[in-house]
Protein backbone atom coordinates (compact mmCIF):
# COMPACT_ATOMS: atom_id res chain seq x y z
CA UNK A 1 0.00 0.00 0.00
CA UNK A 2 2.70 1.86 0.74
CA UNK A 3 4.64 1.82 -2.82
CA UNK A 4 1.09 2.64 -4.48
CA UNK A 5 0.96 6.04 -2.41
CA UNK A 6 4.29 6.79 -2.83
CA UNK A 7 3.86 6.43 -6.45
CA UNK A 8 0.81 8.04 -7.01
CA UNK A 9 0.58 10.36 -4.43
CA UNK A 10 4.40 12.30 -5.25
CA UNK A 11 3.38 15.60 -5.37
CA UNK A 12 5.33 18.24 -8.03
CA UNK A 13 8.22 20.14 -6.36
CA UNK A 14 7.29 23.51 -5.64
CA UNK A 15 9.33 26.08 -8.18
CA UNK A 16 11.25 28.29 -5.86
CA UNK A 17 10.30 32.01 -6.28
CA UNK A 18 12.13 35.08 -5.23
CA UNK A 19 10.38 38.61 -4.22
CA UNK A 20 10.95 41.57 -6.76
CA UNK A 21 13.67 43.12 -4.51
CA UNK A 22 15.70 40.43 -5.00
CA UNK A 23 16.26 42.09 -8.92
CA UNK A 24 16.82 45.68 -8.22
CA UNK A 25 17.52 46.10 -12.13
CA UNK A 26 13.76 45.85 -12.75
CA UNK A 27 11.54 48.78 -13.37
CA UNK A 28 8.30 50.00 -14.90
CA UNK A 29 8.96 50.26 -19.06
CA UNK A 30 11.95 48.30 -19.00
CA UNK A 31 12.09 46.60 -22.27
CA UNK A 32 11.81 42.79 -22.24
CA UNK A 33 12.23 39.76 -24.69
CA UNK A 34 9.76 37.11 -23.73
CA UNK A 35 10.54 33.84 -25.04
CA UNK A 36 9.95 30.15 -24.92
CA UNK A 37 12.62 28.16 -22.51
CA UNK A 38 14.17 27.67 -25.44
CA UNK A 39 14.99 30.60 -27.04
CA UNK A 40 12.50 31.22 -29.69
CA UNK A 41 11.40 34.72 -29.37
CA UNK A 42 7.22 35.26 -28.61
CA UNK A 43 6.71 39.20 -28.38
CA UNK A 44 8.82 42.11 -27.10
CA UNK A 45 7.73 44.15 -24.56
CA UNK A 46 8.01 46.82 -21.91
CA UNK A 47 7.22 45.53 -17.98
CA UNK A 48 5.21 47.16 -15.60
CA UNK A 49 5.96 46.44 -11.81
CA UNK A 50 3.12 44.27 -10.11
CA UNK A 51 3.54 43.73 -5.82
CA UNK A 52 4.39 40.12 -5.38
CA UNK A 53 6.68 38.16 -7.46
CA UNK A 54 5.24 39.05 -10.49
CA UNK A 55 5.52 41.70 -13.55
CA UNK A 56 3.02 42.26 -16.24
CA UNK A 57 4.78 42.75 -20.00
CA UNK A 58 2.74 45.07 -22.56
CA UNK A 59 3.17 44.87 -26.35
CA UNK A 60 6.08 47.30 -27.30
CA UNK A 61 4.77 48.14 -30.46
CA UNK A 62 0.68 48.54 -28.55
CA UNK A 63 -0.96 46.00 -30.71
CA UNK A 64 -2.18 42.63 -29.71
CA UNK A 65 -0.46 40.44 -28.46
CA UNK A 66 -0.24 36.19 -28.88
CA UNK A 67 -2.86 33.86 -26.52
CA UNK A 68 -0.71 32.50 -24.01
CA UNK A 69 -1.03 29.39 -22.23
CA UNK A 70 -1.97 29.60 -18.37
CA UNK A 71 1.31 28.33 -16.54
CA UNK A 72 3.59 27.97 -19.69
CA UNK A 73 7.27 28.31 -18.82
CA UNK A 74 8.99 31.02 -20.57
CA UNK A 75 12.21 33.61 -20.08
CA UNK A 76 12.43 37.29 -20.01
CA UNK A 77 15.45 39.13 -21.62
CA UNK A 78 15.41 41.94 -19.94
CA UNK A 79 17.32 44.92 -21.11
CA UNK A 80 19.23 47.72 -18.70
CA UNK A 81 19.74 50.86 -19.94
CA UNK A 82 23.33 50.98 -20.12
CA UNK A 83 22.46 48.05 -22.70
CA UNK A 84 23.52 45.18 -20.79
CA UNK A 85 20.93 42.31 -20.23
CA UNK A 86 19.73 40.06 -17.43
CA UNK A 87 17.39 37.05 -17.63
CA UNK A 88 14.68 35.47 -15.45
CA UNK A 89 12.33 32.44 -15.61
CA UNK A 90 8.77 32.59 -14.90
CA UNK A 91 5.13 31.41 -15.99
CA UNK A 92 2.48 32.49 -17.31
CA UNK A 93 -0.48 33.53 -15.70
CA UNK A 94 -4.01 35.92 -16.53
CA UNK A 95 -3.42 37.67 -20.06
CA UNK A 96 -4.94 38.86 -23.01
CA UNK A 97 -3.90 40.51 -26.11
CA UNK A 98 -2.75 43.81 -24.28
CA UNK A 99 -0.41 42.01 -21.76
CA UNK A 100 0.94 38.55 -20.39
CA UNK A 101 1.48 38.56 -16.71
CA UNK A 102 4.45 36.64 -15.72
CA UNK A 103 4.80 35.13 -12.27
CA UNK A 104 7.09 33.18 -10.27
CA UNK A 105 9.96 35.00 -11.13
CA UNK A 106 13.48 33.40 -11.18
CA UNK A 107 16.92 34.86 -11.55
CA UNK A 108 18.74 32.50 -14.16
CA UNK A 109 22.21 31.15 -13.28
CA UNK A 110 24.79 33.02 -15.46
CA UNK A 111 25.78 30.13 -17.54
CA UNK A 112 22.70 30.43 -18.87
CA UNK A 113 22.77 34.11 -18.80
CA UNK A 114 23.44 34.96 -22.50
CA UNK A 115 23.89 38.21 -22.91
CA UNK A 116 21.63 39.12 -26.74
CA UNK A 117 19.58 37.80 -29.05
CA UNK A 118 21.53 37.82 -32.65
CA UNK A 119 19.95 38.59 -36.00
CA UNK A 120 20.76 37.43 -39.39
CA UNK A 121 20.65 41.18 -41.37
CA UNK A 122 23.21 41.27 -43.93
CA UNK A 123 24.33 44.88 -44.57
CA UNK A 124 27.30 46.28 -46.22
CA UNK A 125 29.06 48.76 -44.24
CA UNK A 126 32.44 49.92 -43.46
CA UNK A 127 35.36 49.47 -41.03
CA UNK A 128 37.84 52.31 -39.92
CA UNK A 129 40.95 51.28 -38.63
CA UNK A 130 42.75 53.59 -35.51
CA UNK A 131 44.51 55.19 -38.77
CA UNK A 132 41.73 56.30 -40.29
CA UNK A 133 41.81 54.02 -43.15
CA UNK A 134 38.04 52.84 -44.42
CA UNK A 135 37.80 49.39 -45.49
CA UNK A 136 34.02 47.76 -46.89
CA UNK A 137 32.76 44.73 -44.96
CA UNK A 138 29.39 43.44 -44.26
CA UNK A 139 27.61 43.31 -41.02
CA UNK A 140 26.36 39.43 -40.61
CA UNK A 141 24.40 39.61 -37.97
CA UNK A 142 23.87 42.28 -34.93
CA UNK A 143 22.34 42.42 -31.22
CA UNK A 144 22.24 45.42 -28.91
CA UNK A 145 25.58 44.39 -27.53
CA UNK A 146 27.81 43.35 -30.73
CA UNK A 147 27.87 42.31 -34.24
CA UNK A 148 29.83 40.07 -36.56
CA UNK A 149 31.75 41.75 -39.33
CA UNK A 150 33.06 40.70 -41.87
CA UNK A 151 35.60 42.56 -43.99
CA UNK A 152 39.57 42.16 -45.89
CA UNK A 153 41.54 43.91 -43.05
CA UNK A 154 43.09 41.83 -40.57
CA UNK A 155 42.44 43.11 -36.75
CA UNK A 156 43.73 41.86 -33.85
CA UNK A 157 42.30 39.95 -30.82
CA UNK A 158 41.08 42.71 -28.17
CA UNK A 159 41.92 45.45 -30.58
CA UNK A 160 39.24 48.15 -31.79
CA UNK A 161 37.95 49.75 -34.81
CA UNK A 162 34.67 51.77 -35.89
CA UNK A 163 31.92 50.65 -37.48
CA UNK A 164 29.71 52.81 -39.74
CA UNK A 165 26.26 51.05 -40.82
CA UNK A 166 22.89 51.80 -41.68
CA UNK A 167 20.87 48.98 -40.34
CA UNK A 168 17.10 50.37 -40.75
CA UNK A 169 16.46 52.40 -44.05
CA UNK A 170 14.27 54.86 -41.80
CA UNK A 171 17.33 55.11 -39.55
CA UNK A 172 20.74 57.13 -39.40
CA UNK A 173 23.69 55.81 -40.05
CA UNK A 174 25.46 54.35 -36.75
CA UNK A 175 29.19 54.92 -36.07
CA UNK A 176 30.06 52.62 -33.22
CA UNK A 177 33.28 51.36 -31.46
CA UNK A 178 33.98 47.34 -32.18
CA UNK A 179 36.54 45.08 -29.67
CA UNK A 180 37.10 41.87 -31.47
CA UNK A 181 36.57 39.30 -29.41
CA UNK A 182 36.45 36.16 -32.15
CA UNK A 183 38.42 35.96 -35.30
CA UNK A 184 37.94 33.29 -37.97
CA UNK A 185 39.59 33.60 -41.60
CA UNK A 186 37.29 32.83 -44.68
CA UNK A 187 38.68 31.35 -48.21
CA UNK A 188 37.29 33.05 -51.28
CA UNK A 189 36.55 30.87 -53.97
CA UNK A 190 38.62 31.71 -57.04
CA UNK A 191 40.89 34.20 -55.29
CA UNK A 192 43.86 33.86 -52.90
CA UNK A 193 42.35 37.26 -50.84
CA UNK A 194 41.04 35.90 -47.74
CA UNK A 195 38.30 37.44 -45.32
CA UNK A 196 38.25 37.74 -41.36
CA UNK A 197 35.11 37.75 -39.96
CA UNK A 198 35.03 39.09 -36.58
CA UNK A 199 32.99 38.65 -33.31
CA UNK A 200 32.67 41.98 -31.52
CA UNK A 201 31.51 43.53 -29.10
CA UNK A 202 30.33 47.13 -28.67
CA UNK A 203 31.93 49.54 -26.66
CA UNK A 204 31.99 53.28 -24.99
CA UNK A 205 28.51 53.24 -26.89
CA UNK A 206 26.60 56.83 -26.09
CA UNK A 207 23.49 56.33 -23.90
CA UNK A 208 21.26 57.96 -26.51
CA UNK A 209 23.20 55.81 -29.13
CA UNK A 210 22.76 52.85 -27.44
CA UNK A 211 18.86 53.54 -26.88
CA UNK A 212 18.75 54.13 -30.82
CA UNK A 213 19.90 50.62 -31.25
CA UNK A 214 17.86 48.97 -28.82
CA UNK A 215 15.19 50.40 -30.77
CA UNK A 216 16.90 49.28 -33.99
CA UNK A 217 17.11 45.38 -32.64
CA UNK A 218 13.88 45.78 -31.23
CA UNK A 219 12.03 47.00 -34.73
CA UNK A 220 14.12 44.12 -36.92
CA UNK A 221 12.48 41.43 -34.10
CA UNK A 222 9.13 42.52 -34.87
CA UNK A 223 9.61 42.15 -38.86
CA UNK A 224 11.07 38.52 -38.11
CA UNK A 225 7.89 37.57 -35.78
CA UNK A 226 5.73 38.81 -38.51
CA UNK A 227 7.46 37.33 -41.21
CA UNK A 228 6.96 33.92 -38.79
CA UNK A 229 3.44 34.66 -38.36
CA UNK A 230 3.20 35.25 -42.20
Amino acid sequence: MAFFKSLFGKKEEPVPTAALEDFPELYSGMKVEVMTPANTLIFVGRIQLLTGNQVDVLGEAGGFLPRGLYNQRVKLRCFQKDGDTFTLNGTVGPNDPKFWRIERLQSLQSSENRNFFRMNIGVDGLVRSVSGDKYPCKVLDLSAGGARVLTSKLFQLESTFQLEAVFLPTEEPFTLTCQVKRISVRAQTDSPMKKFDYGCQFVEVPPREQERLLQVVFTLQRKILKARRE
